[in-house]
């Protein structure tokens, strides 16, 4: 059960902060008016996204059979609102970042700067919601 914890703790940590730290670089970029250096951090963004993502599955697999181990109900409240969290993060990336992520790629490559206004909220939304996982998991409130 040690390995457990402290393999979902490691990965999940890890893979939320790969991801929190990849929005931040590329929300910085964002303030740039160089086409340039939005695409380079669109570029890294990416790379941070297919690091860290898959750290961050393989540390959620590993907190229900971490869960199931020390015998949390599944539909513990602070699990359920994580539960809703992830969801929400997950729908924003596929509503928002994805499509933005295409129509920038064409954008940039004629050297013109996308629309970076929702682009920018959603980043600090999905930074937002990485760290409210985070702190529901070490908090556990109900």
């Amino acid at each position: 059960m040690a390995f457990l914890l402290v393999a979902h703790v490691l990965c999940t940590t890890i893979g939320y902060a790969g991801l929190i730290a990849g929005n931040v670089y590329l929300l910085f970029l964002t303030g740039s008016a160089d086409a340039g250096a939005i695409a380079s951090g669109l570029s890294a963004w990416r790379k941070t996204a297919r690091t860290f993502g898959p750290l961050l599955l393989a540390g959620m697999l590993l907190g229900f059979a971490l869960a199931g181990a020390v015998r949390v109900p599944l539909g513990a409240p602070w699990l359920l609102a994580t539960y809703a969290l992830i969801v929400a993060v997950i729908a924003v990336q596929a509503t928002v970042m994805v499509p933005w992520q295409l129509h920038s790629d064409r954008s940039l490559a004629a050297g013109t700067i996308p629309r970076l206004a929702p682009v920018r909220a959603v980043l600090v939304a999905l930074s937002i919601g990485y760290t409210a996982i985070l702190t529901l998991m070490l908090v556990r409130p109900g």
